[in-house]
């Protein structure tokens, strides 16, 4: 059972009818190491990532506390802190409605990018935000907490992917740079390629937490690549960029070209490749430039169609409303989805699975 789990299912229920890709229990590491053994620094009850009127991404995050001897204020300051070491814009603290509120200390939260509530104004948030916490059983997986459990519960019955789960919940979360976290989640999958299996429901719900991640990096990147390019460049300029955006920068890129062809003993004008199925990957950017601000529902879909097969449940209602309001999100996680089936060679039926869903949920919109 999880720790002030009531508040956490409510903020999970917030975040769903928002839009908002939730996260639950994000495990906050060092991002540079100076010990061999892992050491966690804290962790985060629940962070939500929502879009700017730009594409770009925003980061909110909920600190529940249902204990009697919390202190809201410095509960604040600790979470402002936090929110540094991820990059969050706002943050939400959670304290038991028994608990009074002064508010020159709500005022003084909200200086630093904090709102403190007690867990009875819960709706009245959810209401002024225009969403709600009256989520039905079954209207959306991903917005019930008993699915995360059994999620995060994986690594218990399939050790083999501790560390996949070790990035997915950790890792992911404290890198900055979205060609980073892209790079490094097509490397995870890489690294578990071999253990996966797709007759198995919790195989499947990793792959589709995976093309989320994916999704969630590619939509930073895309939105990015959008306002500098406005229009469709030639093939050579778009690659160009595109990868040094992936690369977090030309000579990063060049660095990066200069070790492979070091590895492969490729000759100095040898053409060399750095990312899995380059062409590929560049044709699904392509296409997410098309409409890059719906990338971010891709991803939120992608997370509801992973429950959804987790829970053995093939199509929610936020399914079809992910597809109603953003009709490029089901063709965006198609095609990521086959991007990683096919560059990281994993059995067909993944891509298969989750494209088949897709299609389903565009065949709905059309009739």
């Amino acid at each position: 059972m999880l720790k002030d789990r009531a508040q956490k299912a409510t903020a999970l229920k917030l975040c769903v009818s928002k839009r908002w890709l939730p996260q639950l229990e994000v495990e906050i590491e060092s991002t540079n190491r100076v010990e061999k053994s892992k050491y966690l620094l804290t962790d985060l009850d629940v962070l939500a990532v929502t879009g700017s009127p730009t594409g770009q991404h925003i980061k909110l995050v909920f600190d529940c506390k249902s204990g009697l001897r919390e202190s809201a204020i410095g509960r604040a300051f600790w979470l402002h802190g936090v929110m540094a070491k991820v990059n969050a814009d706002h943050g939400f603290v959670v304290i038991n409605s028994k608990i009074k509120l002064n508010r020159d200390h709500r005022l003084s939260a909200s200086e630093i990018g904090v709102s403190l509530l007690q867990e009875s104004e819960f709706d009245d948030l959810a209401v002024g935000m225009g969403g709600t916490i009256n989520v039905s059983e079954g209207e959306a997986i991903c917005s019930d907490i008993s699915a995360w459990e059994e999620f995060l519960s994986i690594p218990g019955k399939y050790p083999m992917f501790a560390d996949y789960f070790s990035f997915s919940r950790s890792s992911y979360w404290v890198i900055k740079d979205s060609g980073e976290q892209c790079r490094k989640t097509v490397a995870k999958l890489r690294s578990i390629r071999t253990e996966l299996d797709p007759s198995k429901s919790e195989h499947l719900a990793i792959f589709g937490d995976c093309v989320s991640l994916f999704m969630l990096s590619i939509s930073s990147l895309a939105n990015r690549l959008f306002l500098i390019l406005m229009r469709p460049a030639s093939r050579e300029e778009f690659s160009s960029l595109l990868l040094a955006f992936l690369y977090g920068g030309y000579e990063n890129l060049q660095a990066a070209l200069k070790i492979r062809k070091l590895a492969t003993g490729a000759g100095a004008e040898d053409m060399v490749s750095i990312f899995p199925d380059t062409e590929r990957f560049e044709q699904l950017v392509r296409e997410v430039i098309q409409a890059p601000q719906q990338a971010l529902p891709a991803a939120l879909l992608a997370r509801e169609m992973s429950f959804g097969l987790l829970k053995n449940q093939s199509q929610t209602h936020l399914q079809l409303c992910i597809t109603e309001e953003s009709p490029y999100a089901p063709k965006f996680v198609l095609l990521a989805a086959e991007y990683l089936q096919r560059s990281l060679k994993l059995p067909p039926e993944f891509g298969a699975i989750y494209s088949e869903g897709a299609m389903n949920l565009l065949s709905s919109k059309i009739k």
